[in-house]
């Protein structure tokens, strides 16, 4: 028992300083950013596969770039792609069911732009799962703190009539975006600084 908890905090401390850069927060950030914006607004469904698909390379090329070069590169144990579209749909499943189920008794399940408008709560769910499981990989604080953060604003911003219904979603994307980007910036920065990149040093050397 002992052997396997040491493992286990040895596999939380290794990821909790794969992401001590702060580029997950920054693109993950800049890619809500993005799908907030009015010019994609009409495609808004559109942006879901839009940003899952561009975040990783974004992400992969930064740290290729500054991270690496100064930490090492490390590969760790990415999760099974199944597992993760087993777990987004059986949470989506649960959300669905319980509108469902609420607008059945309150409401008309039958009006779309209510469904439309309680997409931010949705969006906000889905954030904070996928934040709780960082937690669960890294023991990292700071992600307790996105998922608060993201159910508040999910369910704040499902609240109001806006007057088009995609208007909820949008600030929803732009909430987030704009609290992780800076978020993400800081922590960048800071650990740039503390961490001065290898190569450099070594060219410095042999010059």
């Amino acid at each position: 028992m002992e052997q396997q908890i040491n493992i286990k905090e040895i596999e939380q401390k290794t990821f909790s300083q794969s992401q001590q850069d702060g580029l997950m927060e920054f693109v993950l950030g800049i890619c809500l950013l993005a799908m907030s914006t009015r010019l994609l607004s009409r495609v808004l469904i559109g942006m879901f596969p839009i940003a899952i698909i561009l975040f990783s390379p974004i992400l992969s090329a930064l740290r290729n770039r500054f991270t690496y070069p100064r930490t090492g590169f490390v590969k760790l144990i990415d999760d099974k792609p199944k597992d993760i579209i087993v777990g987004i749909a059986l949470v989506t499943l649960i959300i669905i069911a319980v509108l469902a189920v609420a607008f059945i008794l309150f409401a008309d399940a039958r009006d779309f732009a209510l469904w439309m408008k309680w997409v931010p709560l949705w969006a906000g769910i889905m954030l904070a799962g996928m934040f709780v499981s960082l937690v669960a990989k890294s023991a990292t604080i700071r992600y307790y703190i996105f998922a608060v953060y993201s159910l508040i604003i999910g369910l704040v911003l499902s609240i109001p009539k806006f007057a088009e219904v995609e208007t909820g979603t949008l600030l929803y994307f732009l909430a987030m975006g704009a609290f992780l980007t800076p978020f993400g910036l800081v922590l960048f920065i800071r650990f740039l600084s503390k961490h001065p990149e290898h190569a450099k040093e070594a060219k410095n050397d042999t010059a």
